[in-house]
């Protein structure tokens, strides 16, 4: 452990002083660190030792952790197709991820980081943005769109496979995303940057009630699974929608110019998937064979519609891994180590 943090503190010393004297010699080393093999073996780099697309890593992952969702796999196809070395992708992947909270939008853009990227969502090359968080003040409009183009620009010039994961798009002021409309259309470059590399994610609750709407008149009228579904079904839908409604996309030039590559519908969830959710709090907090009281007991919090006919949850999966938490403090003490102990 010493030795690595002496290599890391040497090799971050060179990233500033790239030329040294020693008895007389100079010695000039490499002015990007990413050339040194030894840095790139600790620190993260721009290069195929951690950025390299993993398909079966991510279909895993939607497969055993995300439930309901199986239009799922165009988005998968789409990664796969922007990241296949035999034809080079001539812009930036767009993909806009519309459905209600607890349907796994955010969890699905996590498992698509962690088959990019080999640090994960904690990649340097990994960036979040939170609507009511970075872009919601009217007043700011302006300085937003400069500030985000600046940005978007400065860290392109450092590696040119980046991901960028805009969240809560319907609390984003509308115009700003209006400042991505270059880097995302089909150029070579923009002021020197191409962008082309780059995977653009946007995460919305905007156009839910529509896709709740239209799937459950395919389900109920038509009798269609959601197995049977395209995005066919929902794509002319889901862009009328929030391209009407406020919010980052409203009247958005990105839409207007039809530059988002894939609308991904993210179906509301029957009460299979939710029992499925609880199943999987449970193993991930180590209890592999909840008491059934339980799984019922946690069902109990769950509120369901539309109407009477109580179909779909109201709120997916979400709060269930708090409600779990609970019961495996309470029930399930055995599964804790470490405990503090009178």
């Amino acid at each position: 452990m010493l030795f690595r943090n002496l290599v890391i503190f040497f090799l971050s010393y060179v990233k500033f002083n790239n030329c040294f004297n020693i008895g007389g010699f100079k010695i000039e080393w490499p002015t990007k660190l990413e050339d040194l093999n030894l840095y790139c073996k600790f620190k993260e780099c721009c290069n195929d030792n951690w950025i390299k697309y993993n398909r079966v890593r991510l279909v895993k992952n939607l497969t055993d952790r995300v439930y309901g969702q199986p239009l799922l796999n165009e988005a998968v196809d789409a990664l796969s197709a922007h990241f296949n070395p035999y034809y080079p992708p001539t812009k930036a992947l767009t993909l806009s991820f519309h459905g209600m909270t607890g349907t796994g939008k955010n969890f699905v853009s996590k498992f698509i980081a962690e088959s990019i990227y080999k640090a994960g969502s904690k990649s340097k090359y990994v960036h979040h943005f939170i609507g009511r968080m970075h872009f919601s003040e009217r007043s700011k409009v302006h300085e937003y769109k400069s500030d985000l183009y600046s940005w978007l620009k400065g860290n392109m010039s450092d590696c040119p496979q980046q991901l960028f994961i805009f969240d809560e798009v319907d609390k984003i002021v509308p115009e700003v995303l209006n400042a991505i409309k270059p880097v995302i259309d089909y150029r070579d470059n923009v002021d020197g940057i191409d962008y082309s590399q780059s995977v653009f994610i946007f995460l919305s609750n905007t156009g839910a009630d529509l896709i709740n709407e239209h799937y459950y008149d395919l389900h109920m009228s038509e009798g269609k699974s959601r197995e049977q579904l395209s995005l066919t079904d929902f794509e002319w839908l889901i862009k009328k929608g929030i391209f009407n409604e406020e919010g980052g996309f409203h009247h958005s030039d990105t839409i207007k110019n039809n530059l988002i590559d894939h609308y991904i519908p993210f179906l509301p969830l029957e009460e299979r998937h939710i029992r499925s959710c609880i199943r999987e709090e449970f193993r991930l907090k180590s209890v592999t064979n909840p008491r059934k009281e339980h799984i019922e007991q946690i069902m109990q919090y769950i509120e369901w519609g539309p109407d009477s006919s109580k179909t779909f949850s109201k709120t997916g999966c979400k709060r269930i891994g708090q409600k779990v938490a609970l019961l495996v403090a309470k029930y399930y003490k055995q599964y804790f180590t470490g405990r503090d102990e009178l």
